[in-house]
């Protein structure tokens, strides 16, 4: 309270900033003097047909002779690997099960408390 009494004691408590006379009145009118025009601006920025060059299509065909084979590479390992995953799935399947047995042996879980734990409902 001190530092607020002494700050309005030198400075008074009025808004120390002033505005020019007649300023917002003519703020508008200055400010679109100074924006260009639309017309001019919308002509100059946006080409209305760009040329499409020998090298830029070049790009754009190994870009996608790239892309092809990626997708084809892909479908035919997926198609490989199909088929050696199926024997896979089968052992890993069994391997799982067997082990998963043995971890509920070892900490003494029976099958009625499985069930019991799996119809609860919350």
């Amino acid at each position: 309270m001190i530092e607020e009494d002494m700050i309005r004691k030198n400075y008074g408590s009025g808004n120390p900033f002033k505005v020019p006379e007649g300023y917002f009145q003519q703020f508008a009118d200055n400010l679109m003097s100074k924006l260009p025009d639309v017309e001019s601006q919308s002509k100059s920025v946006l080409p209305v047909h760009r040329k499409f060059s020998f090298r830029r299509s070049v790009w754009y065909s190994a870009a996608a002779v790239v892309c092809g084979i990626m997708a084809f590479g892909t479908y035919y390992f997926g198609l490989s690997r199909t088929s050696q995953s199926s024997a896979y799935f089968a052992e890993t399947t069994v391997a799982e099960s067997v082990y998963i047995d043995d971890v509920l042996d070892y900490a003494m879980v029976s099958n009625h408390e499985i069930v019991q734990y799996l119809t609860e409902v919350y």
